[in-house]
């Protein structure tokens, strides 16, 4: 039987840092149990952002020399690029099975030669889908019966947010300060108020108390000890994240002022989204391909006139952007509110 291959400490440092411990030990008992001639084929499903590619990486190199990983970046349209030659190892791993079809009439022929694929091959197929794209074909081609091993990524850990980011820099390079007014002023100190005299036409200043707020908020309210500035930041990034490291470390490169960053630096994000069906629907197809060129939008829509002033709106409202391949993804800190909004919807589920 096939374990884990404990052959370097790295290993044990990513498994540490993600905190995919039980779903990697999963996949590679699902490995050794087709090297004992039962097969079940492996679905990982997450949220963009959420680590899915990244886990798929350390399957392939776990299972270096006997692996092969086929990452798709735009949708699938040939079916030679699904393709595989007879010599191809039997753990194969695709990256972005969201790409194998376009949400269209008759736009689903890859999508079909894919399942005809691994359904029929001597081969073990490791898979990862953009969840959005996975209920979607769930429920519209019981896509869950081809795989019958699913793993549904967890949120990470506070803990393991923390250890993702930092695993960036060297020790202490990263300067936590903390915010000013609730942690170096006293809770009770004297601060002087300057007062209009209309009758003499001058200005003086009089003393009066003040009371340090968020220090009695933090001390005595929440009866919790005033945190250390690290740790605030990260309960900040873990809250504001819902436990998705991609999302965590966007927050963080906003609110970085290298090499210092501060608890109050740590944005609150919270979009008030209101669109049009057909503005909705195109946001839906971002979120659900996670990246899309605006030729597949048009291809899809059918109306480049349309699409111009759709995107035109998404990107005006801020929660789209434009990244360095001209495709079109949902803003990572808009995410929460993105899906919020579908899911009233029902454009998501």
């Amino acid at each position: 039987m096939v374990g884990i291959q404990h052959s370097s400490s790295g290993e044990k440092d990513f498994v540490e840092v993600l905190g995919l411990k039980e779903e990697i030990e999963k996949i590679q008992s699902t490995i050794a149990d087709f090297e004992m001639g039962k097969k079940l084929n492996i679905a990982i499903v997450a949220e963009p952002l959420k680590g899915k590619t990244t886990l798929s990486s350390e399957i392939e190199r776990i299972n270096l020399n006997r692996a092969a990983k086929i990452t798709f970046s735009k949708i699938v349209k040939n079916k030679n690029e699904i393709s595989l030659p007879d010599d191809a190892k039997k753990i194969v791993i695709l990256d972005n099975c969201h790409f194998l079809y376009m949400r269209k009439p008759g736009g689903f022929d890859i999508f079909y030669e894919f399942l005809d694929m691994i359904s029929s091959q001597n081969r073990i197929f490791v898979t990862t889908w953009n969840i959005y794209s996975w209920k979607y074909l769930n429920e519209a081609f019981g896509l869950g019966k081809y795989f019958p091993v699913q793993i549904f990524i967890p949120a990470f850990e506070k803990e393991n947010i923390r250890l993702f980011i930092l695993k960036k820099y060297e020790k202490d390079e990263i300067k936590f300060a903390k915010d000013e007014e609730s942690e170096e002023k006293p809770f009770f100190y004297i601060i002087k108020y300057p007062v209009e005299l209309a009758s003499l036409g001058k200005k003086i200043f009089i003393s009066a108390p003040k009371i340090n707020i968020s220090y009695l908020r933090n001390r005595f309210l929440k009866k919790q000890k005033i945190e250390a500035a690290e740790d605030q930041v990260f309960e900040k990034l873990y809250l504001e994240s819902n436990g998705n490291p991609g999302i965590a470390l966007r927050i963080w490169d906003l609110g970085l002022d290298y090499p210092r960053i501060k608890p109050k630096n740590i944005g609150i994000f919270s979009y008030e989204v209101d669109l049009e069906y057909e503005e909705a629907f195109t946001l839906n197809l971002i979120l659900s391909y996670q990246s899309l060129k605006k030729s597949e939008i048009t291809e899809i829509m059918g109306s480049m006139m349309s699409v111009d002033r759709i995107l035109y709106q998404l990107l005006s409202q801020e929660l789209i952007l434009k990244d360095e391949n001209d495709s079109y993804r949902v803003r990572p800190e808009a995410l929460s509110s993105i899906t919020t909004y579908m899911e009233k919807l029902r454009l998501v589920w």
